[in-house]
Parts: structure tokens; C-alpha cells; sequence
């Protein structure tokens, strides 16, 4: 299932993610990349297919860090994008391959990041739980949560609600709820950060203490951000 107004929006390249911040990463997004990756590695994970790669937001940070990617995204202009900065990078040998759609071997891991909340959750979580391996297959996600008030004001102010109206699913009741429903196992749904995040990033200090207050219980519904973890097994 293909989402005209999701690949007509992410030709323009204005509207993917900024190609500097690719190899520079504000502090946040460089906290935000080694939480997963330290899932990866506990997992001993070494390939990943990244589900919504866009032009390379998580890739790059992945292929950094040696680890394997089949990149899938809807924008051919997006997946062209990324294997150019990949090739300039002198890291595309671990770009394994570019598709629209997710293989169909079993794979360990999928991974993401703001990419849950522009896709229907009924058609993709099932067809990732059938595309994974049976034994150890894992999806790890990064995600915006809508009952941040941040993220509302950030759309209507700067976005376009017709392109992330998907984001109203994306909290920690629904996903739990979702994830259940297509009988993955061991969800675990942290919150990170309860501010945004980039109001942090010289201080660490506060910035750690808004991790903290991001995965307390009750106000981790308010999150800034969710990393969404769950298991085939």
C-alpha cells in the first residue's frame, strides 16, 4: 500500500531531512541513535532492514557504526538521496540494498525512526511480524508521541497535518494496543525525554534529568519521544 500524498511530499527535497544534520547530528539525535543502537548490539544484531530510511536520518548513524542496512522507503527520490550521501560518505559497501518493500526473508531486526506514525498501523505491523524471524526478531522504532503537547503546536505551525495526521495513533496506549493485536511479544515502550529534546543539548545536566523525567511512570504517556521495542518470540 503506497501513500500518494507521503511519496509527493517527500520528493521535494526541502521536505526530507536535512543533509548536513546527516553527518553532523545535533546531541539529541546522536542520544537517540546509540539507545538503538545499544539494543542492536545487545542483541548481537549486524543487519537490519530500516523500514522508511527516507535519505538517511538513521542509516547513516547505522552504517557508521558498522552495521548492515536494507533500506526500504516508499520515495524512490528519498532511497536515491541516500545511497548518494552513503556513496560520499565511502560507507555504501553496508548499504546492502534500496526497495519499496520490506523483504520477505526472515529478518533479525526492522528498525526506524519517525516513520510509525506516517503509515497505517493495521497493514505494516502485521506484515513486519510475518517478516521477521520466528526465533529472535525484534523492531525497534523512535517515535513522537501526540500527547506531547509539543508536537500539535509543531505541526500546525510548521507542517502539514495532511501529510502527519497519522501521528494522532502514535501514543503509548494505541501502539501498546497495535502491538498486541499483531502478537508481538515482550513490548516495551520507554519514553525519552518529557521537554524536546533540543532544548537540551548544551545541557547536560538538565538534559539528563529530562530523560529521567520522560520514562517515570504515569508521565511517560506525556513523553517527548518513545522508543517502541518488541519481540516475535
Amino acid at each position: 500500500m503506497i501513500d500518494r500524498k507521503q511519496t509527493e511530499h517527500f520528493k521535494v527535497e526541502k521536505n526530507r531531512y536535512n543533509e548536513h544534520l546527516l553527518f553532523n547530528p545535533p546531541k539529541h539525535t546522536q542520544e537517540e541513535v546509540k539507545t538503538i543502537i545499544k539494543e542492536l548490539r545487545n542483541r548481537h544484531v549486524h543487519t537490519v532492514v530500516e523500514f522508511g530510511s527516507g535519505n538517511g536520518r538513521f542509516t547513516i548513524p547505522l552504517l557508521q557504526h558498522n552495521i548492515r542496512v536494507i533500506a526500504v522507503d516508499i520515495s524512490k527520490a528519498s532511497l536515491k538521496a541516500l545511497s548518494e550521501a552513503a556513496s560520499g560518505m565511502k560507507i555504501e559497501k553496508g548499504l546492502l540494498s534500496t526497495s519499496q518493500t520490506i523483504p520477505n526473508n526472515r529478518n533479525e531486526a526492522i528498525v526506524g525512526c519517525d516513520i510509525l506514525h506516517h503509515v497505517d498501523l493495521d497493514t505494516y505491523l502485521g506484515e513486519m511480524n510475518q517478516k521477521l524471524s520466528k526465533s529472535k526478531g525484534v523492531i525497534i522504532f523512535s517515535e513522537p508521541n501526540i500527547l506531547n503537547i509539543f508536537w500539535p503546536l509543531f505541526i500546525t505551525l510548521f507542517i502539514d497535518w495532511r501529510v502527519e495526521w497519522r501521528i494522532l495513533y502514535c501514543n503509548y496506549l494505541t501502539l501498546r494496543e497495535k502491538l498486541e493485536l499483531y502478537h508481538f511479544k515482550n513490548i516495551r515502550i520507554s519514553g525519552f525525554g518529557l521537554f524536546p529534546l533540543p532544548l537540551f543539548n548544551t545541557l547536560p545536566f538538565l538534559q539528563g534529568i529530562n530523560y529521567f523525567l520522560g520514562n517515570v511512570p504515569v508521565l511517560k504517556l506525556f513523553a517527548y519521544r518513545f522508543i517502541i521495542i518488541a519481540e516475535t518470540r
